[in-house]
């Protein structure tokens, strides 16, 4: 067990892993109008030889829902593994900013952005990051970092030829690092609220472990008022859970508070997604999903309520363990 790059999970993790590994970095970019909704991926694929190995960006326009999977030689990817740092050919990704230059035969995408205001996700000596002390549990098929809470963005993207100013917009950066992920989640993330500075994660998961099969959550909600974390760690209960359609509706408690969200799914893109390292299974994920959230404390007096339209939202297998806490 690395200590180090347990307290800086940001950092490339698979120093040294040949095969059966993934590791992907998820950036967020909306610009000020709300009117342009980017997301870039990098990351490196180790499969079962390095003839099935191989780098990749993904993009995908949440405006309409375009994906495009781009695909490098290993040999053009390094990674920093004490901090964000990130090339996958001439692209280069950390955790305050990006230069992309991307194209093939349908799309193209240029970015030279700088990432200002940063907000970091909140460490404590048993919290290195957004899974609790599940951060030192090995073995674990998939883990979870965030880089940044929120951002703001400094500089341009021409897209398919069309300069489009990003300055002034907001953006957000996570990470997933392992084998596969998980049988089935429901996976919701928001900053763009009425209210300036709120963000919003919840995140869901079947997780095997040593042979057994749990349903693990990680949830955070902060405002200006404060940070409030709800997990399996914390001892955090999912009250209720409960899926009609395209959307999620959802109660969860720790020790002192109670949130409430709703999160109805928006047209998405096809990603590509880990399985035994290998990006191989398919995902539809939303950023222009909504979601209403309200917080409150055990006395039931309102502390934040608030909703938002730019929200990333990917629901993804069986659900029924999950909605019923089995």
């Amino acid at each position: 067990m690395n200590l180090f790059k347990i307290w800086h999970q940001e950092a490339f993790q698979g120093t040294h892993r040949k095969k059966g590994y993934f590791e992907g970095w998820y950036l967020k970019l909306i610009d000020a109008s709300r009117s342009m909704v980017f997301a870039l991926i990098p990351g490196v694929s180790f499969g079962k030889s390095k003839a099935d190995s191989h780098a990749f960006i993904q993009l995908i326009n949440a405006i309409n829902g375009k994906t495009e999977y781009f695909r490098f030689a290993l040999e053009e990817f390094s990674a920093d593994s004490k901090k964000f740092d990130v090339r996958v050919g001439n692209n280069h990704f950390w955790d305050g900013g990006m230069e992309v230059d991307l194209s093939n035969e349908t799309t193209s995408l240029k970015a030279s952005l700088r990432f200002e205001n940063i907000d970091k996700y909140p460490t404590s000596l048993l919290h290195p990051g957004i899974m609790g002390p599940f951060s030192f549990v090995p073995g674990m098929e998939c883990y979870h970092g965030i880089v940044n809470i929120r951002h703001t963005i400094i500089g341009t993207v021409i897209y398919n030829g069309s300069t489009l100013d990003m300055t002034g917009g907001e953006g957000y950066i996570e990470k997933d690092w392992g084998r596969s992920f998980p049988q089935a989640w429901i996976w919701i993330q928001a900053n763009h609220f009425l209210s300036q500075n709120a963000s919003f994660m919840f995140s869901i998961a079947r997780i095997p472990w040593l042979g057994t099969i749990f349903t693990g959550l990680i949830c955070f909600l902060r405002t200006d008022q404060g940070f409030y974390r709800f997990a399996t760690y914390n001892g955090s209960k999912v009250c209720a859970l409960e899926t009609d359609g395209d959307q999620v509706k959802a109660t969860l408690k720790n020790l002192t508070h109670t949130l409430t969200f709703t999160a109805t799914y928006a047209r998405g893109g096809i990603l590509k997604a880990p399985k035994n390292g290998m990006m191989l299974r398919d995902l539809e994920e939303s950023i222009t999903a909504e979601a209403t959230v309200e917080l409150s404390d055990h006395h039931e007096n309102i502390l934040f309520q608030d909703a938002s339209n730019r929200v990333g939202m990917e629901i993804s297998g069986s659900l029924e363990h999950i909605i019923s806490g089995k």
